[in-house]
């Protein structure tokens, strides 16, 4: 069976929209994904019903941005799109995201960096600063996407503006009352701090249900050790490439991801 269960559309930070995504994977085989972008659901409506049709497993999913002492991506799947909640707080996000862009645009504005915004992606619900970047090397006042993070848009860069986020503990009660699955996004960076037990454990009361424990930068080794945890706490173990289109090298499909049995039945998996 060929899993991807971390994907990102044109809806967030990818290059391909949902239904091109879907074509994708049935052209490259795969039997079930989901789509995760940043804090956006809109992908639902427009892949769900199309794979379906076309043999393909779609479970709901979504990437929450969230912040304690360092940034937690929480994955959440199988949740209730319909959730009132969880759709009001995604309203609040985009709007965030937006006035935060656009503070960042006038900021760089007032530096001297006046591009044209018709490429602006304003309507978007998940605009960040990966398309501030794209638009900075596009127009020529960089030369490339990590020398704009690294000059105006990463955290120690001229245009930087903190975002304002949820913690958290907040973002898995989040998918939790949606009735879906709060899972630690990409976690091997915990890994290799010590920190990743103290997260689940901090969280697990509050609802996460799993790690992502197949990932393109996990080793056997790191897999071995999250698979181990996930045995420990009683988690799911999902995975994923994390494909952005163009925006990454990383190939749809291209990871493998071993679903074990729990983490099947957990997430209605029915292959």
């Amino acid at each position: 069976m060929r899993v991807d269960l971390h994907i990102h559309s044109s809806l967030s930070d990818g290059t391909l929209s949902p239904k091109e995504i879907v074509d994708k994977a049935k052209v490259l085989g795969l039997d079930c994904i989901s789509i995760t972008d940043h804090d956006c659901i809109g992908a639902i409506e427009q892949a769900k019903d199309y794979a379906q049709g076309l043999g393909i497993d779609y479970i709901n999913g979504v990437e929450l941005s969230t912040y304690a002492t360092s940034e937690v991506h929480i994955l959440g799947y199988g949740f209730d799109n319909d959730d009132s909640q969880l759709n009001e707080k995604l309203d609040e996000f985009a709007k965030m995201r937006k006035q935060r862009a656009l503070a960042i645009l006038d900021r760089l504005y007032d530096m001297g960096i006046k591009m044209d915004r018709s490429t602006f992606p304003i309507d978007s619900s998940s605009v960040g600063r990966l398309h501030i970047a794209k638009m900075l090397v596009e127009q020529g006042f960089v030369s490339s996407i990590p020398d704009a993070f690294d000059k105006y848009l990463g955290s120690k860069g001229k245009a930087y503006i903190p975002s304002k986020r949820i913690t958290p503990l907040k973002g898995v009660e989040l998918i939790k009352q949606a009735r879906g699955f709060a899972v630690i996004a990409h976690p091997l960076r915990f890994l290799q701090r010590n920190s990743l037990r103290p997260l689940i454990e901090g969280l697990k009361p509050y609802g996460l249900e799993g790690i992502e424990v197949f990932y393109p930068t996990h080793d056997s080794k790191t897999v071995d050790e999250l698979k181990s945890l996930t045995r420990r706490y009683k988690l799911i173990g999902t995975g994923g490439t994390d494909y952005h289109g163009e925006n990454r090298n990383v190939e749809l499909g291209s990871v493998s991801v071993d679903i074990d049995g729990y983490t099947k039945s957990k997430l209605n998996i029915k292959r």
